[in-house]
């Protein structure tokens, strides 16, 4: 659906055994593969990562998914 989907990580945060991240995701709406401009959406996130033994346990993505959902109304 997003073939070009992109996290930037602004900031990083540690506390112990858990890593938040702050920045945004970005990328194009592709329905059938197209990549249009009037596709593309970009929003603001938060990303919580919970560590253990050197590997993610756990991974939460914190995110307004309403302009991904806007371009797919109009391209519907």
């Amino acid at each position: 659906m997003v073939p070009d989907y992109a996290i930037a990580v602004e900031e990083t945060l540690r506390d112990g055994p858990v890593v938040l991240m702050l920045g945004v995701a970005e990328g194009t709406y592709a329905p059938h593969g197209n990549l249009k401009a009037e596709n593309r959406w970009k929003t603001p996130i938060a990303l919580r990562a919970q560590v253990e033994d050197g590997l993610v346990a756990e991974w939460r993505v914190y995110a307004d998914n309403e302009p991904m959902r806007e371009r797919m109304r109009r391209s519907g």
